[in-house]
């Protein structure tokens, strides 16, 4: 019933200005959608820390049947893409839009325009460009016989449009993205689909966010993201802790959970001692496994993390 509630009370939130969900978000699983058997059966779930280590959950979710959570702050609103299969819209991207931080939601379809083609797009990565700019980087199928990355750019962060193509890779090196800043560089760091790439990452670099160089080999130009030394990890997330360090948070394929790293280079990274976040199967809230955690720092110090859990 706890679950529940909470749902209800994301879906009546709304903000000045008139901006009201699209849709309600669903409760409990589904059936298999177009592209991922699993992706129906999991949900989004919030957890709190005073030091970016050390997460507590809240206990709340904020939507079944969803995936590939993406959060960031723009502004005074935090701002959770993700993937979702709401009122039968497979595969439709989503975003969910909070100005208490995340304490209520509004519910909107990310609409991603090319031309008169509507994209599709799966795995997302946004981020918000020097001049208040939202751009989004995303694959629209990877398992498709070639999978290529795109870029769309948003004044509001609902409504895209299409601006290129970042990269187009044959079938079997589909990936999702997290580009993130370190110092006075971007980086980029692409992800295959491919269980041999797991904790293998394409790396790219950039000076305005926007435009990237990668070596002549995509794939060559690799990072290593270990987790320990026996386990190899993905990263999920990152933020900033001053001008010289970055934490990422990365999860395993095999086991999920959620680690972090430190960078100061964007290259090389160094394990941080314990786990951020590990399944609780006693709060009847989740199961199998928790992982793909988003994180970001809230205005008032604390950090608010977004995580992925199967349904129980």
């Amino acid at each position: 019933m706890r679950t529940l509630i909470a749902l209800l009370i994301v879906v009546g939130a709304s903000f000045g200005g008139g901006l009201t969900s699209d849709f309600v978000p669903h409760h409990g699983t589904s059936s298999p959608g177009i592209r991922g058997l699993i992706k129906w059966k999991e949900r989004l779930l919030t957890a709190r820390s005073t030091d970016g280590l050390t997460f507590k959950r809240d206990n709340n979710v904020i939507t079944d049947q969803a995936r590939s959570p993406n959060l960031l702050v723009a502004g005074d609103k935090l701002y959770l893409y993700y993937v979702t299969a709401a009122e039968n819209e497979r595969d439709a991207l989503a975003v969910a839009i909070s100005a208490d931080s995340g304490e209520s939601w509004v519910f909107k379809y990310v609409e991603v325009k090319d031309g008169k083609q509507v994209r599709r797009p799966y795995a997302p990565d946004v981020r918000v460009l020097t001049d208040g700019r939202f751009r989004l980087s995303f694959d629209e199928n990877p398992y498709g016989p070639t999978n290529a990355s795109y870029d769309a750019n948003s004044d509001d962060g609902v409504h895209f449009t299409v601006a290129g193509t970042v990269n187009s890779r044959t079938r079997g090196y589909g990936s999702s993205s997290l580009t993130v800043p370190i110092g006075e560089v971007w980086h980029t760091y692409l992800r295959g689909v491919n269980a041999d790439y797991f904790g293998v990452v394409g790396h790219g670099i950039s000076n305005d966010g926007e435009t990237f160089e990668f070596a002549s080999d995509r794939f060559s130009a690799t990072v290593e993201f270990s987790a320990t030394a026996h386990l190899s990890c993905y990263p999920t997330s990152a933020i900033s802790l001053d001008k010289d360090r970055v934490r990422f948070y990365c999860s395993s394929k095999k086991d999920g959970d959620v680690f972090s790293l430190i960078t100061r280079d964007g290259a090389k990274f160094q394990a941080e001692s314990g786990v951020r976040l590990t399944l609780d199967p006693t709060n009847g809230l989740e199961k199998d496994v928790v992982r793909d955690a988003t994180v970001v720092k809230l205005p008032n110090g604390t950090y608010f993390m977004v995580y992925v859990a199967g349904i129980p």
